[in-house]
């Protein structure tokens, strides 16, 4: 594997993509005007895709577009024409975070590389390595990951990876929020985050706290260690931000990448929420992380903005040419060559006596490539001793040579277009069982248990399970992965041990743990389409719980070859975060690993931790989702009852209002079931 390092800028319009070019990025990535998680970035219609490829191409820039939403059933023929469109414009990879999206990319053209998005939470190796299995070249790492973590999947995944190094930082795992989409109606697994982390939110209950918005990232520092491990590019966060962000980050990345001083005050000044954090490279999970927009970071930027036009004013010369100048008697030859592409013009120009020093003037002619991406690597010169022919004819040729091979190099090369017929749905007509899930053993009330076919527990109860539900139990295993493989491992090993044979999966890095066992999945896979779903049939999941932001018309329309589960009651977990909130105002040694959380409406959204401060936290929407007057309506395999912070009278109550099909009373949501579309 190739260990030098790339370094990919964003490019939310032209603007911003030629900033990236010009400061000299190795590869951009862009969205088209549908399926990308940046929906309010201007994006590309296909027309300026394919003068951007054609732009980046003959600059030896890669162009990488993101279609990484998921997606709808009825979106799935579009998707594919979405696709074939791409194609045509020659772009060189797609990201992708849907299961659906890659089955379709891989179909339609498979000589596309396919890259993993950040979306799919990928933090452990069995996950990179089934990515590799299912044919991506390379994926996009989690930001939580510490520098450790990321050098054990880089050295051993057989894939690229990809890490992120400068910008934003979520407060939640990517993919694994769901904020936005309850709490405002407006999905950041579709492209519509509406910054939901970004209001005032108080571990204290005052409403002026900002304690879910973490500072941005800088780790250009990191940068030399990361090639050193084997990362194949970093990337910069940014698709909304300016050409003169852009270029700045570019251009300090590639300071950094050489062992040079990078600008760390400028890059806070051009952008930054209270300065910056390396992120998780570190291991650092306090206080320090977090950080707002300011006034006088607002300030800065203004001011500072106009000084880094500069740096993408002119164009960056890092393509290698070579020349060979032929003089002859009556007619002379300038060849130009990129080592793929070759041209040659011959011209007539008065071949002249000297006494000087002839090469010295040609070579510093051929030279003169400035507003072009080229620059001389080798030119050879042909010459008959002491004649010289007048310079403003080698000028002519030149600049009709780099004229021709420009226009060569910019001609888009489009990728084979095959046929798939997406399958077709079959038809659903499902009856619903009853399931559960329970956060812990305390919650459960054994003398309703027979309503429930399957109970689903996390699988650290496994010792503690009584006897009269070990037929029912489905063992849940943790969703944070991170550098606990060997953990996770030993649990699912000891419970098959123990007899037990199905297992929740909460990410794709759990399946090849479990494989072989009956699989169920967690809503947190954001399964929303038969394609999809069909997918993770493959990989050996047996029930799939749908993704809770799709409405029950499509979750009707999964097709029954896979078994699915609704989520018809529960505190839905809003985000999975590393960085905890309570920090800002309690040690772990003060903690009892809950907390309450109060945004600027006063609602109080409750946070339980997982693990100490190297474990991860959950915070829920105080608003239950509850369906049981509707489930009627409802047409899957089963309805999961999901306990998180109710005390085991409140699951025997809501368990009994819920099986009678009555209301629920006034304070509830029916989530995005309702919604016409996201």
């Amino acid at each position: 594997m190739n260990n030098k390092i790339e370094i990919l800028a964003p490019a939310g319009n032209m603007e911003n993509l030629v900033a990236a070019v010009y400061s000299g990025a190795n590869e951009v990535y862009l969205g088209v005007q549908s399926f990308n998680a940046r929906a309010s970035a201007a994006n590309f219609s296909f027309e300026e895709l394919k003068k951007a490829v054609g732009f980046c191409h003959a600059r030896n820039v890669k162009v990488n577009v993101t279609l990484n939403t998921i997606i709808y059933d009825r979106e799935l023929e579009a998707f594919k024409n979405t696709v074939k469109q791409i194609a045509d414009c020659g772009v060189d990879a797609v990201i992708a975070q849907d299961l659906a999206s890659a089955k379709i990319i891989k179909e339609v053209t498979p000589s596309i590389a396919l890259h993993g998005s950040t979306q799919m939470a990928v933090h452990n190796l069995a996950g990179a390595l089934l990515l590799k299995e299912m044919g991506y070249k390379r994926v996009i790492l989690a930001r939580e990951m510490t520098l450790k973590q990321v050098e054990e999947v880089t050295k051993n995944c057989g894939i690229e990876t990809e890490v992120f190094i400068h910008g934003a930082l979520c407060m939640s795992l990517s993919g694994q929020c769901y904020a936005s989409a309850f709490l405002g109606g407006r999905s950041g697994n579709r492209g519509r985050c509406a910054g939901t982390c970004r209001l005032p939110m108080s571990a204290r209950g005052e409403k002026d706290d900002n304690h879910l918005s973490l500072k941005d990232l800088c780790a250009m520092e990191m940068l030399p260690a990361l090639q050193k491990i084997g990362v194949k590019c970093v990337k910069i966060e940014g698709r909304l931000r300016t050409p003169e962000y852009v270029a700045s980050a570019v251009d300090n990345a590639r300071k950094a990448l050489a062992g040079n001083r990078f600008d760390k005050q400028l890059l806070a000044e051009t952008f930054s929420r209270s300065g910056f954090t390396n992120g998780f490279f570190e291991g650092k999970l306090n206080k320090s992380v977090f950080g707002v927009r300011t006034k006088e970071d607002t300030r800065k930027t203004k001011a500072t903005l106009p000084k880094l036009r500069e740096l993408y004013r002119r164009e960056g010369q890092y393509v290698p040419i070579d020349f060979t100048f032929e003089m002859g008697e009556k007619e002379s030859a300038l060849t130009i060559t990129d080592g793929d592409n070759i041209f040659t013009q011959r011209f007539e120009a008065q071949v002249c006596d000297t006494d000087k020093d002839f090469e010295k003037s040609l070579r510093t002619s051929l030279e003169k490539l400035g507003g072009t991406p080229f620059y001389v690597r080798n030119a050879e010169c042909n010459l008959i001793a002491n004649k010289y022919i007048p310079l403003s004819a080698v000028n002519s040729a030149r600049r009709q040579l780099v004229e021709k091979l420009l226009a060569k190099r910019e001609e888009v090369v489009p990728h084979k277009v095959c046929e798939y017929v997406i399958p077709k749905q079959l038809p659903r007509f499902s009856h619903p069982k009853l399931v559960a899930r329970f956060e812990n053993i305390e919650q459960i009330p054994f003398n309703i248990c027979d309503r429930f076919e399957y109970i689903t527990i996390p699988i650290e109860y496994i010792d503690v399970i009584p006897t009269e539900i070990e037929n029912k139990v489905v063992l849940e295993l943790s969703r944070d992965l991170f550098g606990k493989e060997s953990q996770i491992k030993r649990q699912v090993e000891d419970a098959k041990n123990k007899g037990y044979n199905r297992f929740c999966v909460q990410n794709i890095g759990h399946i090849p743990f479990v494989k072989g066992c009956e699989i169920f999945s967690s809503f947190t896979l954001n399964i929303s389409n038969s394609l999809a779903a069909t997918e993770y049939k493959t990989l050996g999941v047996n029930t799939i719980t749908v993704s809770p932001e799709i409405t029950l018309e499509q979750i009707g329309k999964i097709t029954s070859e896979v078994k699915t589960i609704v989520i018809g009651y529960g505190h839905i977990p809003l985000m999975f975060v590393k960085s905890c909130p309570m920090h800002n105002v309690r040690t772990c040694a003060e903690c009892d690993g809950t907390g309450i959380l109060t945004d600027r409406k006063g609602m109080k959204l409750p946070l339980r931790c997982h693990g100490g401060i190297q474990g991860y936290r959950e915070i829920f929407n105080p608003i239950p989702l509850y369906i049981g007057d509707k489930k009627s309506q409802i047409n899957a395999d089963y309805i999961s009852l999901n306990f998180t912070i109710e005390n085991r009278k409140e699951v025997e109550k809501i368990t009994k209002i819920f099986c009678d099909a009555r209301p629920f009373g006034a304070d509830f949501t029916r989530g995005l079931y309702s919604k016409a579309s996201l």
